[in-house]
C-alpha cells in the first residue's frame, strides 16, 4: 500500500515537472516573438565629422512600415529629394524579415556639434531612435584630400592639368569601394569656378570591375564624364563631385556618401604670334575646298566651297578669310553648315563655308591658294593648311551693268555703285553737293509734299468707303447667326507614349527593357489612381494605402530594373519572368 501511494506521488511529481517545462517553453517563445515584433528605429549617416557645405546622408532604417520623420537642427539646410525604400533580408535563423527605410540629404550652414533624434510612427505610436551626433568644422581647402582606406572614395580623372585656352578637357568620376555596393541613389557633377562651356554625356550601365587598392582587394568604376572648353585664362579650381551609394551592411543596408577630391587646372593663354588667316580653332583640323567652274560670264555670281573638319573647339572657330584678285568682290555673307558633335575628343566634324562671288571686270581672275592657321595644344604652336589656287575665265557681257562693292574687304556685304559714276561722285566737291541739296529743297521738297497730301486724302477717301462696306456684312452676318471662334477646329491631342508596350517590344534588350519597365508600372498605377504623381515615390506612397502588397511587390521588380541598370550586384535580368510577374500584379489593380 505505501509503494502504490509513493508511485502515485512520483507519477504526479513527474507531470508536475513536465507541465513546468513546458510553461517555461511556451513563456521564452511567448517573450522572444514579443521582443521580435516590438518596432526598431535606427539613425544612421555617411560621416560624423564633415566640414560646412559639404553633403551628408542620414538614413532612418525600421522593421515597421509607418511614417518616418527626422528632428534636424535649424542649421541644416535639408535637400529636396526624399528617398523611400523596402529590403528583405534573411536573419541567422533562415526566415525573410523586411525592413523600411527613408533618406534624406542636406548640408550643415555653421560649423558647431549637433545631436538629434528620429521617430517612427507606427499605430499611432511614436518610437524613437538613438541619437546621432555630426560634428562640423570650418571647411578648408584640405577638405579636398580624399583618404584611400575610407569605405568608399573617389577622384577626379584628368589626362592634364594644364592647358590652352579653347583646349578641351574630359573629366571622369573614378569610385572604389571595399563594400558590395547594391546600386548608386545620387551623384551632382562637376562644377567650375572659371567660365567653361560644359557638356554633359548620358550615363549608360556602370561596369564595375575588381581591383587592388592598398593591398585589398576593391571594386571601382567610372561615372559622369563630362566636357569642359575653357574660355578664359588663369586658375581653374574644379569642386569635388559627390555621390551616393547602397551597400551592404552587416544587419541593415546603409546609403555611403562620398565627397571626392579636388581638382586645379591650369588654362594657358594662346601664343601672341598668331597669323592673320587664324581661325581660332585649337585642336587638329583639316581643310579642303571645292572650285566653281572654270567659265563664267562678266556679271554672273559663282560659288568656292571650303571645308573645315577636326576636332577641337570648332564650333567656335571663324569664318576663313579670303584675298580676292582685282575685278570681283563677294556677293552677300557667306553661308555656313554645320555637322557638329561632342565627343570625348570635343567637338567634332566639319563646317562648309559657301562663299558666292560675283564677276564686276570681263578678263580672267587669278584665285591664290586660300589658307587657314590653328593652334595645335600638342605640339604647342600654330600651324597653317593651304587648299589650292584656281583660275576662272571669264567671257564680256555687252548687256552687263557693272557694279562694283564701295571699299570692298574680304568676307563682308557693303553698298554698290555704278562704275560708270563712280570716279565722278569721289571727285564731286562740297561746293556740287550743297549746290544740289538748295535745288532740291527749292523745287523737289513742295512737289514731294503735294503729292504727299493728294496720297493722304485718297487713302482716307477709301478707308471710309471700305468702312461703310464692312458694316453692312457685318449686319449681314448677324442675321444668320451668331459665329464663335474656332467652331469647327478641335485641338491636336498629344500623343501619348505606352510604355508597356516598349517594354514588351525590348523584351530581349534588357540595358532597354530596365529602363522603360520602371516607367510603364509607374504609368498603369496612374491610369489606376486617375492621378499624374510626377514621381515614384508619390505613386507608390499613395498605392501603399490602398494595395500595400501589391505596392511592395513592384517596388522590387523597380529595384532589380535599377540593380540592373546600373550595374551593381545584377548581372543577368529576367525580363521574360520579370513582365509576367509585374502583369500579374498590376492586373490586381482595380480600374
Amino acid at each position: 500500500m505505501v509503494q502504490k501511494v509513493l508511485q502515485v506521488v512520483k507519477e504526479h511529481e513527474r507531470i508536475g515537472n513536465h507541465q513546468w517545462q513546458l510553461l517555461l517553453v511556451l513563456f521564452t517563445l511567448v517573450s522572444q516573438i514579443s521582443i521580435a515584433q516590438k518596432p526598431v528605429v535606427a539613425l544612421t549617416s555617411d560621416k560624423k565629422e564633415i566640414g560646412t557645405d559639404e553633403h551628408l546622408n542620414f538614413t532612418i532604417t525600421a522593421n515597421v512600415e509607418g511614417s518616418m520623420k527626422i528632428n534636424f537642427p535649424v542649421e541644416f539646410e535639408v535637400d529636396f529629394g526624399v528617398m523611400h525604400g523596402m529590403e528583405q533580408k534573411m536573419d541567422p535563423s533562415g526566415k525573410i524579415k523586411t525592413y523600411y527605410y527613408m533618406q534624406q540629404s542636406g548640408t550643415f550652414k555653421k560649423e558647431g556639434t549637433y545631436s538629434f533624434y528620429a521617430y517612427t510612427t507606427y499605430r499611432n505610436k511614436v518610437y524613437r531612435s538613438n541619437k546621432i551626433t555630426i560634428k562640423v568644422n570650418q571647411a578648408t581647402e584640405e577638405d579636398d584630400n580624399v583618404n584611400s582606406n575610407d569605405p568608399v572614395f573617389g577622384f577626379i580623372q584628368c589626362k592634364k592639368t594644364s592647358v590652352y585656352e579653347g583646349e578641351p578637357i574630359l573629366l571622369k568620376a573614378k569610385v572604389f569601394s571595399y563594400i558590395n555596393i547594391e546600386y548608386l541613389e545620387g551623384y551632382s557633377d562637376f562644377k567650375a569656378d572659371l567660365s567653361m562651356e560644359e557638356h554633359t554625356f548620358p550615363n549608360g550601365r556602370v561596369e564595375v570591375e575588381e581591383t587592388r587598392v592598398n593591398g585589398k582587394d576593391a571594386l571601382a568604376f567610372e561615372y559622369g564624364k563630362q566636357l569642359l572648353i575653357p574660355v578664359g585664362t588663369g586658375k581653374c579650381h574644379i569642386k569635388p563631385f559627390e555621390m551616393a551609394l547602397r551597400c551592404h551592411g552587416s544587419l541593415f543596408s546603409k546609403t555611403m556618401r562620398l565627397r571626392s577630391s579636388g581638382l586645379c587646372i591650369n588654362i594657358k593663354p594662346l601664343p601672341g604670334n598668331a597669323p592673320k588667316d587664324f581661325i581660332g580653332a585649337v585642336g587638329e583640323y583639316r581643310f579642303s575646298q571645292k572650285n566653281p567652274t572654270k567659265e563664267v560670264k562678266e556679271g554672273e555670281v559663282f560659288t568656292l566651297e571650303l571645308v573645315v573638319s577636326g576636332v577641337g573647339n570648332i564650333h567656335n572657330s571663324n569664318t576663313p578669310k579670303l584675298k580676292l584678285p582685282k575685278g570681283c568682290s563677294i556677293y552677300g555673307d557667306p553661308e555656313r553648315i554645320e555637322d557638329i558633335e561632342f565627343t570625348e575628343m570635343g567637338a567634332e566634324g566639319m563646317i562648309t563655308y559657301r562663299f558666292n562671288i560675283q564677276v564686276l571686270e570681263d578678263h580672267n581672275l587669278e584665285f591664290s591658294a586660300p589658307s587657314i592657321s590653328y593652334f595645335d595644344p600638342e605640339k604647342e604652336k600654330y600651324l597653317t593648311i593651304k587648299g589650292n589656287s584656281f583660275n576662272v575665265r571669264v567671257t564680256p557681257d555687252k548687256s552687263f551693268n557693272p557694279v562694283v562693292l564701295s571699299s570692298p574687304s574680304p568676307g563682308t556685304h557693303t553698298d554698290m555703285v555704278d562704275l560708270k559714276t563712280q570716279k565722278k561722285s569721289t571727285t564731286a566737291t562740297k561746293t556740287e553737293s550743297s549746290s544740289k541739296s538748295r535745288l532740291w529743297v527749292s523745287i523737289v521738297a513742295p512737289t514731294s509734299l503735294l503729292g504727299i497730301l493728294f496720297v493722304f486724302l485718297a487713302a482716307r477717301r477709301r478707308k471710309k468707303k471700305e468702312a461703310v462696306q464692312n458694316e453692312i456684312t457685318i449686319e449681314d452676318d448677324l442675321i444668320k447667326g451668331p459665329v464663335f471662334l474656332n467652331e469647327t477646329k478641335e485641338p491636336a491631342k498629344a500623343e501619348v507614349i505606352d510604355y508597356w508596350v516598349d517594354a514588351e517590344r525590348h523584351v530581349e534588350d534588357p540595358s532597354v527593357f530596365a529602363i522603360l519597365l520602371p516607367k510603364a508600372i509607374i504609368q498603369r498605377i496612374e491610369r489606376c489612381e486617375k492621378c499624374n504623381f510626377q514621381s515614384r515615390e508619390k505613386a507608390f506612397d499613395r498605392l501603399l494605402d490602398t494595395n500595400p502588397e501589391i505596392a511592395r511587390g513592384l517596388r522590387e521588380i523597380i529595384e532589380m530594373c535599377d540593380q540592373y541598370r546600373y550595374g551593381f550586384g545584377a548581372e543577368r535580368l529576367e525580363t521574360k519572368e520579370i513582365l509576367a510577374n509585374a502583369e500579374n500584379l498590376l492586373s490586381q489593380l482595380p480600374y
